[in-house]
């Protein structure tokens, strides 16, 4: 069950009627997990049945957020039959420091290439975006495309910073 509020995240409680439902009482110590893009709380002292339960709820919330994600990427189609140019994307492209200095490529800006096959060459230049398919995490990467996520449409949807879920 999911709870809305239209206040910001400063000031955030739980309700009362929230607690009740996963199982709480009101004097029962809790254990706020932080984790990126998410806060969790949980019960400080869990039975085994206490732990199955957890894992199973977080394991259907995980489940529905995929499910968001399949329904604003669509499925793959293989490119129209042309094959994934997806499929092999590797990791960040590296640059030593001395190279980004002298090229006036911040740190932490994500680097591009373009190969000139005819020249033999490769331009590495910084992109005008801070996400890409380079930054979906390893573990993720072969359950979306089990899944049949279009990595294209994933591919667009990082670059943009669009909103694929409210809610």
């Amino acid at each position: 069950m999911k709870f809305e509020k239209n206040a910001t995240i400063k000031g955030a409680f739980i309700p009362r009627s929230a607690l009740a439902l996963s199982g709480f009482s009101e004097d029962e110590a809790a254990a706020l997990h932080v984790l990126p893009g998410a806060i969790v709380l949980l019960k400080k002292r869990m039975t085994a049945m206490d732990l199955l339960g957890a894992m199973d709820s977080l394991s259907k919330l995980s489940t529905d957020l995929t499910t968001e994600l399949f329904k604003f990427c669509g499925p793959c189609d293989d490119c129209q039959g042309d094959g994934c140019p997806y499929e092999d994307v590797d990791g960040p492209i590296d640059l030593p420091d001395y190279l980004r200095e002298a090229a006036g490529i911040p740190k932490d800006a994500k680097l591009c290439a373009d190969v000139d096959e005819d020249e033999k060459s490769v331009t590495i230049y910084a992109a005008g975006h801070q996400h890409d398919l380079s930054d979906v995490p390893e573990g993720l990467r072969p359950l979306l495309e089990s899944l049949g996520i279009c990595l294209a449409q994933l591919e667009e949807a990082l670059i943009s910073g669009e909103v694929v879920c409210d809610g």
